[in-house]
């Protein structure tokens, strides 16, 4: 009898837990409900976008941010590409100033729709480019997987920056059998966890203090970077809420988007990752360039970490520039008619 007192404590504390994280995740969702200017999804999250470069530009470039930041994380790319192109960027759900839907919606399959009806409603009457960083390459490659009819004609090239295609629980690594599931089991079992436990830590944010937030600059940037770049990052991590850090997790867990690998072969693309990047190893982004074939083209960036937007924008503006041009569209031109 004792054993089922412990057992029945047990599961009422566990249902408590569990409805107290359901009830702040529904409060979460009714305060993010997605500013101006916005899309609206087929399931109802208002997404924050953002549009600019010359109207009648030969093609437009989409930029999908990653896990934890928002659309400014590529302010470098938006001021050196809008020039050119027209440009379109956006807060994935649940950051920035983008609405959100729970955490039942924070997959990498939702975040691929959700990629989708931008294109569809921002992606311009030509050719699109799409870059991707990071879970915004997961993106990507969703997206790729659902709606393969778009990689060619309508998406003319793509970049996958600091991103991969193997599961995150096997470091982006190609390895199957019993110690992969094993690998995988154990990092959604951590994910669930976290998402349970993140109603004891909503009140303090693990990225609002120092501690916190120096784990957060050495996990996203190698040694040493720029203190605004640095500072920008974690205001951004810092602002983004638990209860959709700690969602995402769950959905990142079981990603695995290798099959969807496939529908960019032939196509122009730019895998780019950072040497000192640790959040995503720079041999992920090999394995990624060497599985999609001829068309990729691999770059790696010298002591470069995670953020190589943000540390390294000449290096990466060059390869967005080059890989327009590889996509066939004549940037010069509307660079010509903007000055």
């Amino acid at each position: 009898m004792r054993a089922l007192r412990v057992v029945a404590v047990a599961l009422a504390a566990a249902t408590g837990v569990l409805g107290l994280r359901i009830r702040r995740a529904h409060r979460t969702a009714r305060t993010l409900s997605g500013a101006a200017p916005c899309i609206t999804t087929d399931d109802g999250v208002r997404l924050h976008v953002e549009v600019a470069g010359p109207a009648d530009a030969p093609a437009t470039v989409v930029l999908v941010h990653g896990f934890g930041a928002r659309a400014a994380m590529f302010d470098p790319q938006w001021a050196a590409l809008r020039g050119n192109v027209r440009v379109a960027r956006y807060d994935q759900r649940g950051h920035g100033a983008s609405g959100w839907a729970g955490f039942r919606s924070t997959t990498p399959d939702r975040l691929g729709r959700d990629l989708g009806q931008v294109l569809d409603e921002l992606g311009g009457p030509g050719p699109v480019v799409v870059v991707g960083h990071s879970m915004g390459g997961m993106a990507v490659l969703a997206l790729a997987g659902q709606r393969p009819e778009l990689f060619g004609d309508r998406i003319a090239g793509v970049a996958l920056l600091s991103s991969l295609a193997a599961p995150l629980a096997v470091g982006g690594r190609d390895l199957g059998g019993l110690a992969a599931l094993l690998r995988r089991s154990l990092a959604s079992a951590g994910a669930w966890a976290l998402w349970l436990a993140a109603p004891a830590v909503d009140a303090v944010h693990p990225f609002r203090s120092g501690p916190g937030r120096r784990v957060l600059r050495r996990g996203l940037f190698a040694a040493d970077p720029p203190d605004d770049a640095a500072r920008e990052m974690t205001d951004m991590w810092a602002r983004t809420p638990t209860a959709v850090l700690t969602a995402y997790l769950t959905g990142l867990a079981g990603y695995d988007q290798r099959r969807a690998v496939d529908v960019l072969r032939g196509l122009p693309v730019l895998v780019l990752a950072g040497t000192d990047d640790t959040t995503i190893p720079p041999a992920s982004g090999e394995r990624l360039a060497e599985r999609i074939g001829g068309t990729a083209r691999l770059l790696l960036v010298p002591g470069a970490g995670h953020m190589v937007t943000l540390t390294h924008a000449d290096a990466v503006d060059a390869a967005l520039l080059d890989l327009l041009g590889r996509a066939g569209t004549d940037v010069r031109q509307a660079s010509d008619g903007a000055g």
